[in-house]
């Protein structure tokens, strides 16, 4: 949906007409791009040759332009309106008459749903997007009693297009022009200047919602879900003339795929379009075009998933699969990856490594990159260097993080240890960091799987940090780039919360806070912003939290649980839920039996031996997990309490559902990415 001056001015003259009650609107042979831009997004049709009317969409985005344009500055007087318990203060400055727009301003764009989707999810709009919305009449600013403070939240206007967007269902038609337009065009996301802004072809992609530009101005653009899988249909697919896409042609191929007849011209003509083979069968354009014919009738998907790992975790699964090298050259099952044999390796590592940058800096330490120069002050400063890595690396968190994100597990070997055993999506991440050890943040993989929903592009900074970590290139992601938004999209994260991400996602409410707020709350009580910065990126990867475009942060459906959870843990327990504890209550939970009125598993004691068999643990890992999940509140002396089974309705809340479909990015061949 993309609403300039011109197309207000067409809604307008639309609207006019229609109160007056006119026969038909006189269109200029100029003005017919504009109104075909309109009809794609589901604004008005072609009544006849010579009548266009507007939709009942349209009708409502006319009507709602109408009352802003009526608007002026409006100060509220004390108690004069109310929404939702705050008093108004103020309304919009006033829109000015389309007349006076400047040609290229965008006054509805996918960036603007973006930002009100976003202010609407988080019940309050966005430091990024308050001047953006305001001055479109589209946000009015409160006074919140209970806080005492003042915010912006949507107006009516705002709520009613939100709500018109979602009902409106755009036509999807693609000629063999516009289909050329596309296969030249980036796929995103990319610098927007890298498709011809103002065109037709461009306006035509937006009202279709094939394209979606970034929050607050568009700044990058990106290729939607449906976009995408029109994009992949169209690479070796849809070459002729005429409509070479469309939601007919869509229809037909379905109800082929269904085994349904439909008539051998039909058949000839999606031959002829490069859907079918000469035998009737899918081709690759055509796998695609079904792809987008789901995504076309119903709707894209709402979660954003995604993942983190910093480079210290991935120099971990280096060395662990270094102790595996080592273990099946020699046959010692003393080089197998246990706690201890990590542990030592690690601080061989680390010391070494400090050891050649005091040898490169010498007392020049303020010239080490900051990162390092803490640390590189304590080794240099060192008597203990065991007592000096343990101090400065947290190596069991980081084998919680690993197991969280499904990188690792913990195992039982076979004289009862526990060992780490990388699976095969670590192995994955493994590759690709072979030449390139590297920080993989939250927000850079956000900036391509965020592309999947049917408005959301990242903005600028966010495709800044996927394009320096390697995983977006000039045009579309890297190969590197797809392998994570896969790993996001498909593998299965379990709970993990350390004391200090405990502390971050403590400040977070459900609603109605700010990334900035976040920031500044923390740094009060003497917390680093780059400490901060990465507890956020975690719980927003094992998605316990989602930081909106407008700046926002909102607590996930599977965040909100586990605060539930959360609220009997003690005050300064280690580790408040870990993947172990959530293993443990997954087998306990298998042994047991529901008692559905008092929300709890009860396990017969002679039952805990085979729920530890089925957890997969060593024996003192499930053990010293048992002993955490009792203090934790999770498990009673022979049930799994309410607080336990919110861990495990969180869990399967951090993971995709059954029934949400994410083919896309799982069906990109990563060779040839």
């Amino acid at each position: 949906m993309i609403i300039r001056k011109a197309h207000a001015l067409a809604l307008k003259r639309l609207l006019a007409d229609q109160q007056a009650q006119r026969p038909y609107t006189e269109i200029t042979p100029e003005a017919q791009e504009v109104y075909l831009e309109l009809e794609r997004a589901d604004l008005v049709r072609q009544q006849t040759p010579v009548r266009w009317v507007l939709t009942y969409a349209g009708a409502a985005i006319a009507q709602v332009l109408q009352e802003l344009l009526a608007w002026g500055p409006k100060p509220y007087a004390e108690n004069e309106a109310e929404v939702g318990g705050d008093v108004v203060i103020r309304e919009g400055r006033g829109l000015p008459a389309p007349e006076t727009w400047p040609a290229e301003w965008r006054w509805l764009g996918s960036e603007i749903i973006a930002a009100l989707d976003s202010a609407a999810r988080a019940e309050r709009v966005g430091p990024k997007t308050e001047k953006t919305l305001l001055e479109r009449g589209l946000a009015v600013q409160v006074w919140n009693r209970a806080k005492k403070s003042e915010h912006l939240i949507l107006s009516d206007a705002g709520r009613t297009i939100l709500d018109v967007y979602h009902q409106a269902r755009p036509r999807l038609i693609i000629d063999h022009t516009l289909a050329d337009f596309i296969r030249q065009a980036p796929l995103g996301p990319a610098p927007a200047s890298r498709i011809p802004l103002g065109s037709h072809q461009e306006h035509l992609l937006e009202a279709m919602r094939l394209i979606a530009y970034s929050v607050p101005v568009s700044e990058v653009v990106a290729f939607t879900a449906l976009g995408q899988a029109v994009k992949h249909a169209l690479q070796t697919g849809g070459f002729g003339e005429g409509a070479v896409l469309s939601g007919d042609l869509l229809w037909l191929l379905a109800q082929h795929a269904d085994g349904k007849e439909i008539g051998p011209k039909g058949v000839a003509h999606l031959q002829a379009l490069g859907y079918l083979d000469a035998a009737g069968e899918l081709l690759p354009a055509g796998e695609w075009a079904l792809e987008a014919f789901r995504l076309w009738r119903d709707a894209p998907r709402q979660n954003v998933w995604t993942l983190a790992i910093e480079a210290e975790e991935v120099e971990v699964l280096q060395t662990i699969d270094a102790l595996w090298q080592k273990y099946q050259a020699t046959g010692n099952e003393d080089e197998m990856p246990t706690f201890k044999r990590l542990r030592r390796e690690m601080l061989d590592r680390k010391v070494a490594e400090y050891r050649k940058l005091l040898e490169k800096y010498g007392r020049r330490i303020k010239e080490i990159p900051r990162k390092y120069q803490a640390i590189a002050q304590q080794f240099s400063e060192a008597k203990d260097l065991a007592r000096w890595y343990d101090d400065n690396f947290t190596l069991r968190e980081t084998l919680y993080s690993l197991e969280s994100f499904n990188l690792l597990a913990s195992e039982e070997n076979n004289s009862g240890r526990e060992v780490f055993q990388l699976t095969d999506i670590g192995r994955a991440v493994l590759d690709d960091q072979a030449q390139h050890r590297r920080d993989i943040s939250s927000t850079a993989v956000k900036a391509i799987t965020m592309t999947r929903k049917a408005f959301s592009a990242p903005a600028l900074d966010w495709w800044q940090q996927g394009h320096d970590a390697g995983l977006i290139g000039t045009a579309e992601p890297t190969r590197s780039g797809w392998l994570y938004a896969h790993l996001a999209e498909t593998l299965q994260r379990r709970p993990l919360l350390t004391r200090f991400e405990m502390e971050v996602f403590h400040a977070i409410p459900a609603k109605g806070i700010t990334e900035d707020e976040v920031y500044a709350l923390l740094q009060k009580r003497g917390r680093e912003p780059e400490r901060i910065r990465w507890a956020l990126e975690k719980l927003e990867a094992r998605h316990l939290i989602e930081i909106l475009p407008d700046g926002n942060i909102i607590e996930t459906p599977g965040g909100e649980l586990l605060d539930q959870a959360l609220a009997g843990v003690p005050e300064g327990f280690g580790n408040p839920i870990t993947p172990l504890m959530v293993r443990v209550l997954e087998a306990l939970r298998s042994v047991g039996t529901l008692y559905v009125k008092e929300r709890k598993v009860r396990i017969l004691p002679r039952n805990i031996k085979e729920a530890w068999k089925r957890s997969g643990l060593s024996k003192e890992a499930f053990d010293d997990a048992l002993k955490a999940a009792r203090v934790a509140g999770f498990l009673g002396k022979n049930a799994v309490t309410t607080a336990g089974l919110l861990v495990l309705e969180a869990t399967q809340a951090m993971n995709p559902q059954p029934q949400e479909n994410l083919a896309g990015f799982t069906q990109v061949d990563f060779s040839e990415a």
